[in-house]
C-alpha cells in the first residue's frame, strides 16, 4: 500500500498525521510526506514554515515508529549516489529504515494540482488530508484545498476532520463492484479505531438492484467474519444530502465510487467536493 500524506503547517495537518502513522504500522504502507508552496518561486529557505512542518512530521512520524520490528525503524546506513545541479552526483552516507522507508518531498505551485500529481506520479493508494473541525472542512490558507482534492484525484482520498472522534463508520453502498482493497481499508480503519462499521444501501425510489443488494449482504458478512460489529440500512438517494447534513456525528462517511455509481448519475459534477464541505465528519472516498 502506498500512502501520500498531504499537509501544511496548521493543527488539523498535525492531527491527520496521527492516522497515518495507524495505518501505517497496520499496513506496513510506503509513506510519502508533501507539502507545497503555492505560486512559482524556487524551495524556500530552512526556516520556512512548510519546511519545518514537513520536517517536524517525518521526525514523528519515524520516533513513533522506533518499537522493536517496525518496518520504519532506522537501522540501515550506507552510501548512495544522489544527483545535484548541472548533471553532478555525489555519494552520501544516509540512513534507510530496515523495510520501510519514508519519503518527504516538497513541490512548488497550485496545491491541489501538485498534490494530485504527486499520487499520479507514485502510483498512490491513498491520499491522507487534514481539515479544520466544526461545519467547515478548508485550509486556512487555501480553504478548498481538501474538497477539491477529493473531487480530483484518481485514487481513493481520507479526509480526517481536526479532532473528530470515530466510533462508526457509515459506507454507502450503490453498486455491486467493490474492489478488495477498498474493503480491507475499511477493515483496518475499523479497527484500529474498533469502530462499528453500518452499511447503507442506496435505493432510488425504494427500488435497489438485486446484484447491490446481494453485495450489500456479502459485504455484512466479510466484516462480521472479522469479528467487526456491522449493522445495514436501506435509504433513498433522495435523502442522501440531509442524511450527509444531519445525521453524522462521531462517524467516519465512506463513499465508494465507480463508474457505474447512481450518485454520479443522480447529482450533478463535482457533487463530492459539495458533500464534503457540508460533512461535519472525517470521510473516505474510496476508487
Amino acid at each position: 500500500m502506498k500512502i501520500l500524506f498531504a499537509g501544511d503547517e496548521h493543527p488539523y495537518s498535525a492531527y491527520a498525521l496521527k492516522e497515518v502513522i495507524r495505518l501505517a504500522r497496520n499496513t506496513w504502507a510506503d509513506v510519502t510526506m508533501l507539502a507545497v508552496a503555492p505560486g512559482d518561486k524556487g524551495v524556500p529557505k530552512s526556516d520556512h514554515l512548510l519546511i519545518q512542518a514537513l520536517q517536524g512530521y517525518r521526525e514523528h512520524f519515524l520516533k513513533s515508529s522506533e518499537a522493536e520490528g517496525s518496518p520504519y525503524a532506522r537501522k540501515e546506513w550506507r552510501y548512495e549516489w544522489l544527483p545535484l545541479k548541472n548533471g553532478v552526483w555525489e555519494e552520501l552516507l544516509v540512513c534507510r529504515g530496515d523495510k520501510r522507508d519514508v519519503r518527504v518531498c516538497f513541490r512548488v505551485g497550485n496545491i491541489v494540482q501538485e498534490i494530485v500529481a504527486e499520487a499520479k506520479d507514485e502510483e498512490t493508494d491513498l491520499i491522507i488530508v487534514g481539515c479544520t473541525k466544526g461545519r467547515e472542512c478548508i485550509w486556512q490558507d487555501a480553504a478548498a484545498v481538501p474538497q477539491k482534492v477529493v473531487n480530483d484525484a484518481d485514487c481513493s482520498v481520507l479526509l480526517v476532520k481536526e479532532e473528530q472522534p470515530l466510533n462508526r463508520i457509515l459506507a454507502c453502498l450503490d453498486q455491486s463492484y467493490i474492489s478488495q482493497e477498498s474493503l480491507e481499508m475499511i477493515n483496518q480503519i475499523a479497527t484500529i479505531h474498533q469502530a462499528e462499521v453500518e452499511l447503507v444501501g442506496l435505493s432510488q425510489s425504494g427500488d435497489m438492484k438485486k446484484d447491490v443488494y446481494r453485495r450489500l449482504i456479502e459485504i455484512g458478512d466479510y466484516y462480521e467474519d472479522r469479528q467487526i460489529k456491522v449493522s445495514t440500512k436501506l435509504t433513498d438517494i433522495g435523502d442522501f444530502e440531509s442524511f450527509v447534513s444531519d445525521e453524522l456525528q462521531q462517524d467516519l462517511l465512506a463513499l465508494w465510487m465507480g463508474r457505474k455509481s447512481l450518485l454520479d448519475r443522480v447529482f450533478p459534477r463535482d457533487w463530492v467536493g459539495r458533500f464534503v464541505s457540508k460533512c461535519q465528519t472525517s470521510v473516505l472516498v474510496m476508487r
